[in-house]
């Protein structure tokens, strides 16, 4: 009866170790996928408050009826205006006068890294 009782409890022994070791591999696998959420997440906000940023750029450029030159804007990671020196993001607005008359801006949003995250073009024709 001994016998018996000890081959019991080693394969006990293995079906917990086997159950645990599929419980780790789900974890790890759970735990990869919400980091990429996380990221995609984090990337999806960027985007879009970039867009925001790009369109309010755009219509400021627009009632103003532009100007010629360059003008630069710092945010930082909640997107909130800063200086330069505490800047993740920066938006560069780059505005230039065909010989037609047709003013063009260029709105460059930028992450810290010099990483383009969106681009708009826009034209105020005389």
């Amino acid at each position: 009866m001994n016998k018996t009782q000890k081959r019991h409890s080693s394969l006990f022994l293995i079906e917990l170790m086997a159950a645990l070791l599929f419980f780790s591999l789900a974890a790890a696998i759970c735990i990869q996928l919400f980091v990429h959420s996380h990221l995609l997440n984090q990337r999806a906000t960027n985007l879009n408050e970039a867009i925001i940023i790009s369109q309010n750029l755009a219509e400021t450029f627009r009632a103003t009826k532009g100007y010629s030159g360059e003008l630069t804007f710092y945010y930082d990671e909640n997107w909130e205006p800063t200086y330069i020196g505490l800047s993740q993001f920066t938006a560069q607005i780059h505005i230039h006068e065909t010989e037609t008359g047709v003013r063009i801006a260029n709105i460059i949003v930028y992450e810290a890294a010099n990483a383009p995250i969106y681009t708009l073009e826009v034209m105020i024709t005389p």
